[in-house]
């Protein structure tokens, strides 16, 4: 990845971090009335279910997918931008597991920073 894909991937998940921030009290506050989240922190790609807890719902959109909606403002997302993805699998005494880590731009130009069990897709 050059350096100038690294400082724009840098300078995101910094504003996502501030942004993850302040709408974790926002995300709070309208799950628990029941209101719609501000167009920044809601998921509309992949909402929560109705039937969800007020907490499970709260997890999911402050806390696995915050600021989901950042992906949507000019230059964030981009086709064609670097992907470093790789997987591995650990073995412990005859148990396997898969673990991935995935950081830059997908094939469909959104940004990505997981890692984590399984293959990340």
């Amino acid at each position: 990845m050059n350096l100038h894909y690294a400082l724009a991937m840098l300078l995101i998940q910094a504003v996502n971090l501030l942004l993850m921030v302040i709408g974790i009290p926002i995300t709070a506050i309208d799950v628990w009335l029941g209101k719609p989240e501000p167009w920044l922190w809601e998921n509309s790609d992949d909402t929560p279910p109705a039937s969800w807890s007020k907490w499970r719902t709260f997890v999911w959109l402050a806390l696995r997918n915050p600021v989901a909606n950042l992906r949507f403002v000019p230059g964030v997302s981009g086709v064609g931008r670097p992907l470093f993805y790789r997987t591995w699998v650990w073995t412990v005494d005859g148990y396997s597991e898969e673990f991935y880590v995935k950081i830059g731009w997908m094939s469909n130009g959104y940004p990505a920073c997981s890692w984590g069990g399984g293959r990340g897709y």
